[in-house]
């Protein structure tokens, strides 16, 4: 079984202070609370990843399964791992076929009753799985929940709230009107990755958005009025080109979600669409 993360975790880099470097939760008295599993794919994110794995482990989540899957980094990432792996319910570094085999693979292996994945260049904020535990308890008949979620700019300009919201699945499929499911502040229960299934491992950027929509075919989600996560925006990362390319893909995919051609809906959707552009 992994250590606490307050047993010697290693010390905050020299520098670095506040959260997750050298302030931590404070241990809840509820050790009923049900397992997380937090899924982190990662490649060639060394000067993140720290920061990621701190702000898992020190949120002192009492019942916490941790998994890392890197893809075969050739920078510092495995070294940072290693510093870390008494802490880690599992972690492999090899190559894969991309984030979301990547995050398959953790999937596959995750045995906790709450899951998400945690990219190696986000985290989360103080108190999070605590709210998230609680939430979606098995007794609260809430099975999936969106955060509001905080953008970080590497330029030092100042962060800007990205509001997470669930507006229902036809909401969702206008994503033109504005898109308000941000992936680091989004959380479901078992049940419904066992419906759901996996993630389309041919999606190279909206991975996530393919899933919350494959997700409320069968699922709510539940709006929690609270900053769950940071996204920090850097020019490496996949939405570094303030997410064109993203957006790019979901407009090339965007049919692929709607009713058949003789559905009135569909045709809501064009006309919707087509008032946007």
């Amino acid at each position: 079984m992994p250590c606490s993360p307050t047993d010697n975790l290693p010390p905050a880099l020299i520098g670095k202070t506040g959260w997750p470097w050298t302030d931590a939760c404070e241990p809840p008295t509820d050790m009923s609370l049900p397992k997380i599993s937090v899924i982190t794919p990662s490649f060639n994110q060394g000067s993140f990843l720290e920061q990621t794995i701190r702000s898992v482990l020190l949120q002192n989540y009492p019942n916490l399964e941790f998994i890392i899957v890197d893809g075969g980094s050739s920078d510092e990432s495995v070294e940072i791992i290693r510093r870390y792996e008494i802490w880690l319910a599992d972690w492999s570094s090899e190559k894969d076929r991309g984030q979301s085999h990547a995050i398959n693979k953790g999937l596959a292996k995750a045995t906790g009753e709450i899951l998400c994945w945690l990219n190696s260049d986000d985290y989360f904020l103080p108190g999070a799985l605590l709210t998230v535990g609680r939430t979606l308890a098995a007794d609260s008949g809430k099975v999936a929940i969106v955060g509001h979620c905080l953008k970080v700019n590497n330029d030092g300009s100042p962060p800007s709230l990205l509001r997470g919201r669930y507006q229902g699945r036809q909401r969702l499929l206008e994503f033109w009107k504005g898109y308000e499911m941000h992936q680091p502040a989004i959380f479901w229960r078992r049940e419904v990755f066992e419906q759901t299934g996996w993630l389309d491992e041919s999606l190279h950027l909206t991975m996530d958005f393919d899933y919350w929509t494959r997700v409320a075919q069968r699922f709510d989600f539940t709006n929690v009025d609270r900053v769950l996560a940071c996204a920090n925006f850097h020019e490496a990362a996949k939405t570094g080109d303030d997410y064109a390319g993203y957006h790019l893909e979901l407009q090339k995919r965007a049919r692929h979600y709607w009713p058949p051609i003789w559905s009135p809906e569909r045709w809501r959707l064009e006309l919707s669409r087509l008032r946007a552009q």
